[in-house]
């Protein structure tokens, strides 16, 4: 999906011309096949109610809520029934985590740890240790209520190597995704996130299997397959899916 952003890259005099652009531009380009969030303002920002009333009727996916809690989803589900992904940027947010990802329209949580660990007034590492728990908990919510867990982005826009090891331990921890910031960050990313051929492969022949048999558990290759095992190869087809491997 692209983000199209109303916020921080958008000075305040410029708020208006935004809007008129991105409005005209998705107008013409109606037949865009990628889906479109927009990150608007914040719910208490003057310009929160002006981005929604100029874009609810555009061909747009949803919007991305920047430093949302659950009276912001609130306000913003009373004017749209678009898809919404409440950025989880403040301490407050982060305890409040599984109550934000039960409210209506939530398809997914992005972590901002830029913002938050601006608030604990700590600072960003490459190991991240200082967001590990943050981003454990959005993702174990995101798990328990079935929508999307994207990791904060990576800020280091010419640290590749650097974007690839976060990358992987935001994978390894269970996020679905990552947001980014810059085009050269999106072929790292996916090529983190997309199932390799052989995982799809073995997912085919888990799921293949299970179909044909009643039994609760079986065997495959000598291992046993039971059904967490399953449900984690019907997960891989889904993102194998995604990016269009399947």
């Amino acid at each position: 999906a692209v983000i199209i952003d109303f916020e921080d890259s958008v000075s305040l005099i410029d708020k208006d011309a935004a809007r008129i652009l991105v409005k005209n531009f998705l107008t013409k380009y109606d037949a865009l096949t990628t889906d479109i969030y927009i990150r608007i303002n914040d719910a208490s920002s003057e310009f929160f109610l002006l981005d929604v009333d100029k874009t609810k009727d555009l061909p747009i996916r949803g919007y991305v809520l920047p430093k949302a809690l659950p009276k912001d989803i609130q306000k913003l589900n009373a004017i749209t029934n678009k898809d919404i992904i409440p950025i989880i940027e403040s301490p407050l947010a982060v305890l409040r985590v599984e109550e934000i990802a039960q409210q209506d329209n939530v398809t997914g949580l992005l972590l901002g740890a830029e913002d938050l660990t601006k608030e604990l007034n700590i600072n960003r590492t490459l190991e991240a240790t200082e967001i590990l728990y943050s981003r454990s908990k959005l993702v174990l919510v995101c798990a328990a209520y079935n929508i999307e867990s994207i990791d904060t982005p990576w800020v280091d826009k010419d640290n590749l190597a650097g974007l690839k090891l976060d990358s992987l331990n935001a994978k390894n921890l269970g996020f679905t995704s990552k947001s980014s910031i810059h085009p050269n960050h999106v072929d790292i990313i996916n090529d983190v996130f997309t199932p390799s051929t052989e995982d799809i492969m073995q997912a085919k022949r888990i799921v293949k299997k299970a179909s044909e048999t009643t039994r609760g558990a079986f065997s495959l290759d000598g291992k046993m397959i039971d059904l967490p095992i399953i449900e984690k190869a019907k997960k891989t087809l889904t993102q194998a899916k995604k990016y269009k491997l399947l």
